[in-house]
């Protein structure tokens, strides 16, 4: 369980992540799972992450709900859904280096052909969003961050800076409370976990808070710039950790 400073760190961890989420619906997790991987194991610390963001969406998408299109949808939102069993088995018995990677490399790739403005064909083709909806979450369940891969393919659809929220707050909405589910029914929520998550919840309310002011005053253009800046930092984030990571040993 979270106590003293480790609890202050968190805490402001999850304020600066939550700001950043209020902000373009995605990267709480970016910002957040490394700093609880210090303190706690990676089970318990991805389960709490895992946790505590689609509360904090919930609270976005009721901000923003006017401009969900949810036709538009379906097929990231069932790629995420179907993605969820294998990522918390992946989570529960595999070694996810690999996978951290290969997430992290095209998480990188995408992100700088957002900043280029260039358009992947793939992201606009049927079925993209299936692929995309299930690599996003079983990155998200495995390791807590993947949220770039479904903002990369939601700013390749040109859509307005409140339908990206929505669309993103839906989606990752759908796949966190399934993951949460099944966390629980192979037994990786235990009682800490459910205390840290309480602990934490107030440092939601302040970041959602920031994140949605700085989101009304955001210009159209500015916002899609903060977005591919956090999808291209989140791709660094990762890589960073894996190749640390490795060369430890």
């Amino acid at each position: 369980m979270l106590t003293g400073i480790e609890l202050i760190i968190a805490l402001l961890a999850v304020a600066v992540g939550a700001t950043i989420m209020g902000t373009v619906s995605f990267g709480m997790g970016l910002v957040v799972a490394p700093v609880l991987l210090l303190f706690m194991a990676p089970k318990p610390a991805i389960v709490t992450v895992n946790a505590i963001i689609p509360i904090l969406l919930l609270l976005v998408l009721l901000s923003t709900w006017r401009h969900l299109q949810l036709r538009r949808l379906v097929e990231l939102s069932i790629g995420g859904v179907l993605a969820v069993p294998l990522g918390v088995l992946v989570l529960e018995f595999a070694n996810p280096t690999v996978l951290r990677i290969t997430i992290g490399i095209a998480i990188l790739f995408l992100g700088v052909l957002n900043l280029l403005n260039i358009r992947l064909p793939l992201a606009r083709r049927p079925g993209s969003g299936l692929l995309i909806g299930f690599l996003t979450a079983l990155s998200i369940t495995t390791i807590s961050i993947g949220g770039p891969l479904a903002a990369s393919y939601v700013i390749a659809q040109e859509w307005r800076r409140e339908q990206m929220r929505a669309a993103l707050a839906f989606y990752f909405i759908c796949t966190y409370v399934v993951a949460f589910a099944l966390y629980y029914a192979i037994g990786l929520v235990e009682q800490d976990t459910l205390i840290n998550i309480s602990l934490l919840l107030p440092s939601l309310a302040v970041g959602f808070g920031a994140g949605a002011l700085l989101a009304r005053r955001m210009k159209e253009s500015v916002f899609r710039y903060v977005a591919i800046g956090v999808i291209i930092t989140g791709s660094l984030v990762l890589l960073g950790q894996e190749v640390s990571r490795v060369l430890a040993g």
